[in-house]
């Protein structure tokens, strides 16, 4: 009877290690099933600007060819505030997992680097830039209802009275720019702050400013074509290939410092996404910037789909902040 009760007890036990033990064989024969693959779940695509503007259009517009390219959905969601509070804030705050990142304006971004802290209570520079989409360099249009009669380059850095520029972003790179250059040659450039790239540029349609200073994209574009706005030069060492007639500022003089004014369109996401991850979002945004049918869209709607590493990008960003940094005293309008 011992012998038996023996038996029994050591095959309870026998089995009893076979089943605590084989489920970690398996494991351990099949790690890779126990990974997550990467994305496997809907992906949160935060748009730092307000529904229907030219940044939002473009966001949506390469949302479905991302899903595409990263093989789940990614949704857009705008979130938009006074110097981008709320945006900022939900990003960094977001879980670091590589299941949302962000599309934002880089004077917006700039603004920070040039003003550290204010309204946001973490490093700016705490958010790292996956890519940027590059665009064509600032334009300075005058507008035709204005008073001020700016018909040319030539007529604004003459002009003896205050020149009205609109200032819709927190460091409006052309606006801030024509500030400095008017700095140099005894112009007087007054910011007209305005909440949005509508109002701006509905206000330099009917005349309410003399100036506006944005990317000549087909956007703006449609304004010059309805008589609107006339381009007066690009912040460039070059003309531009749709603006043949057009001076650039270094035909005119401007410093060389200002030549790069331009809009990037910034990927980023929260601070300490994996590495792995960070590098499959790239190519996912890579691979959509360089899809043939989005490359069509955005030359039949004038908008540039080129793009720069997040590295080559924040080196640009910090060169200008820095510059700006420097003549803090003369552009306190601009900082709020």
């Amino acid at each position: 009877m011992k012998r038996k009760a023996i038996v029994k007890v050591m095959s309870v036990s026998v089995l009893f290690s076979i089943l605590v033990v084989f489920p970690i064989l398996i494991v351990s024969i099949h790690p890779a099933q126990a990974a997550e693959t990467f994305p496997s779940k809907p992906i949160k695509f935060i748009i730092g600007d307000y529904s229907g503007s030219a940044f939002d259009t473009v966001g949506r517009k390469i949302s479905p060819t991302l899903t595409e390219k990263l093989g789940v959905p990614v949704n857009p969601l705008n979130i938009k505030g006074a110097l981008d509070v709320e945006y900022l804030n939900a990003i960094h705050g977001a879980e670091p997992d590589g299941y949302t990142f962000g599309f934002e304006a880089s004077w917006h971004w700039m603004y920070y680097l040039v003003k550290p802290g204010g309204p946001i209570k973490f490093d700016v520079t705490e958010l790292p830039l996956l890519m940027a989409i590059t665009t064509y360099p600032d334009c300075v249009f005058a507008s035709t209802k204005s008073k001020a009669g700016i018909k040319t380059a030539e007529d604004l850095l003459n002009y003896k009275k205050p020149i009205r520029v609109a200032d819709y972003a927190n460091l409006t790179p052309g606006a801030v720019g024509l500030k400095l250059v008017g700095d140099e040659r005894g112009l007087e450039i007054l910011p007209v702050v305005l909440e949005s790239f509508p109002e701006a540029a509905m206000a330099t349609v009917r005349g309410d400013v003399d100036i506006m200073t944005a990317t000549p994209s087909g956007t703006l574009l449609k304004y010059v074509r309805a008589g609107d706005f006339i381009p007066l030069f690009i912040w460039s060492n070059k003309r531009m290939v749709n603006l043949p007639d057009v001076p650039c500022s270094r035909e005119l003089g401007v410093p060389e410092e200002l030549e790069g004014l331009m809009l990037r369109r910034l990927f980023m996401t929260p601070p300490g996404v994996p590495k792995d991850r960070m590098t499959k979002l790239e190519e996912g945004i890579k691979a959509t910037l360089t899809d043939p049918k989005i490359l069509e869209w955005g030359k039949k709607a004038q908008q540039p789909l080129t793009f720069e590493t997040g590295e080559e990008c924040f080196k640009a960003v910090n060169t200008l902040a820095n510059f700006y940094r420097k003549r803090l005293a003369n552009i306190q309008e601009f900082i709020k």
